[in-house]
């Protein structure tokens, strides 16, 4: 071996030293990076769950507090204050077991307050010299994160509220969960529609879920406060109902039924103002439940269920009484039997009631083969079981849900604890107006 080779073998060896050293000093480098950088993680993830709330949302105009705390005043505020905070930490805790312990609970309760005090003295819930102020105050006063707001007097404004105050909410990373409380409410389905399977997105149910809504509430967390929620509605606004042609409530009873499809005079708008809740529904439940105590208890008349019964055929008209109030058509089930088979079944209301459902039939309820004529019967019976999200005072002759209680000539039925809210109780069922 020569000296030049001599020599560049030592030069190999130091190169591969060199490189060896290098290796070495860059993975040194490289571990105190990460370390450095997962120090910074952990800073950060520990200061955004510093920060990380959840957001209760909450429809104060369909979404309605028990009767009980409202009458409390503001002691009643505070404890429903107190209640729902309780509520939505357990079930946070139920759902992400990972969520800080020192998580905020911000919570937004927005409604139209003069026409929600209306309804509660209407309803007499309150008295009418007792105003919603003291329960607004204790509730506001409870928690510094616990807000009752007057969202205005129109129709919307709460929904406008909701609507931004939740498209804020979703955007925020801070933000690790909302609670979503406005079962009855179909346009919000609009709005948590494009979340569908988020599990950000809890549903509360307090009254029944309006058609749209008990479609998505599959897609997300649900559950119920009923501790903090009333079961069933307060009356409607006006509003909800000036979109749509009622008849008027002057209307004389008639001994047989006058077809207005063609004759625009025998229908007229709601006198109420726009905004307010259906103080003509009340008034006049108030002024016919007197004439009616008098009578005897009405007699229920069943339909006939043979097997040429259509179950199509009868949604081409509405009854209404000489209140506007409309009237469901008896229905008999071939068997209570039958019907728990088919409310387990989980069967689509609309598309074997009506043959038709939402588009594309996005619908998590079976559809197949059309049911039979006494089990689509039977299935009506069932939907007449949910209260009618557009009140007592729906037009819509597709409308499967149900006017008026179906229990309410039970023994032992209490008004108070009904899903049905009053005005849907002891309603007059003498057709004076047929849509």
């Amino acid at each position: 071996m020569t000296l030049v080779d001599v020599h560049e073998q030592n030069l190999f060896a130091q190169v591969e030293s060199l490189q060896k050293a290098l290796r070495h000093k860059l993975g040194d480098t490289e571990f105190q990076d990460l370390k450095r950088y997962k120090t910074e993680y952990d800073d950060l993830r520990h200061d955004q769950a510093k920060l990380s709330y959840v957001s209760v949302l909450v429809d104060g105009d369909c979404m309605n507090f028990n009767n009980a705390l409202i009458r409390d005043g503001y002691n009643g505020g505070r404890k429903a204050a107190r209640l729902l905070r309780k509520s939505v930490d357990r079930h946070v805790r139920d759902i992400d077991p990972q969520a800080s312990p020192n998580i905020q609970y911000r919570i937004r309760v927005y409604a139209n307050v003069p026409g929600l005090m209306k309804a509660c003295r209407e309803a007499n819930i309150l008295r009418s010299n007792e105003a919603l102020d003291p329960f607004i105050r204790g509730f506001n006063m409870e928690n510094p994160l616990c807000d009752f707001i007057d969202a205005g007097n129109g129709k919307e404004c709460s929904d406008v509220k909701i609507r931004a105050t939740f498209e804020q909410d979703i955007l925020d990373v801070h933000c690790r969960h909302i609670i979503f409380c406005g079962s009855t409410d179909n346009g919000y389905a609009r709005i948590l529609s494009p979340h569908q399977g988020s599990n950000r997105i809890s549903l509360v149910q307090g009254a029944p879920f309006a058609w749209e809504m008990e479609q998505l509430a599959s897609e997300f967390q649900s559950t119920s406060f009923p501790e903090v929620f009333r079961s069933t509605r307060l009356p409607s606004r006006a509003s909800s109902f000036s979109a749509r042609s009622t008849a008027s409530a002057n209307s004389s009873p008639c001994s047989s039924p006058t077809k207005a499809k063609n004759n625009s005079s025998l229908v007229t708008p709601p006198t109420t103002s726009t905004g307010d809740y259906a103080t003509m529904a009340k008034s006049n439940l108030k002024a016919s439940s007197s004439k009616r105590s008098k009578k005897s208890k009405i007699s229920v008349i069943t339909f006939d269920i043979s097997s040429s019964y259509d179950t199509h055929s009868h949604f081409n008209s509405v009854q209404l009484n000489s209140q506007s109030q409309r009237i469901d058509p008896p229905l008999r089930p071939s068997s209570y039997k039958n019907m728990i088979k088919l409310r387990n079944g989980k069967y689509c209301n609309r598309y074997h009631i009506l043959g038709e459902c939402v588009p594309d039939n996005e619908c998590s309820h079976q559809h197949g083969c059309k049911l039979s004529d006494h089990d689509a019967l039977d299935l009506r019976c069932i939907s007449r079981t949910n209260v009618c999200p557009n009140d007592a005072y729906c037009t819509d002759e597709k409308c499967i849900s149900g006017h008026q209680c179906p229990w309410e000539y039970r023994n032992g039925h209490s008004i108070e604890d009904c899903k049905f809210p009053r005005e849907m109780h002891e309603v007059d069922r003498t057709v004076a107006i047929v849509l």
